[in-house]
């Protein structure tokens, strides 16, 4: 199972913390990943906004990777601070 981990404005936009899912049926890399829960929550491509982190248990990753499908993987957007 997958461990998906919202945080800051992407919980609130995802309407959850976390959640824990199969890894759906053609879905195999991260880009994929992203793209399918975009659609599934209605996110209206805030996943594929480029100040958005992503971290794959817990190490931050850059570039579309693989998945297994029991991965942990946290969306992080940019902290406001000042």
């Amino acid at each position: 199972m997958l461990e998906i981990l919202y945080f800051g404005r992407l919980s609130d936009r995802a309407a959850r913390r976390a959640e824990s899912l199969a890894l759906p049926e053609g879905v195999t890399n991260l880009s994929a990943l992203k793209n399918w829960l975009d659609l599934a929550h209605d996110l209206g491509g805030a996943l594929q906004d480029k100040s958005i982190k992503t971290m794959v248990n817990q190490s931050l990753v850059y570039e579309d990777i693989a998945l297994q499908g029991d991965e942990e993987i946290g969306f992080l957007p940019p902290v406001g601070g000042g």
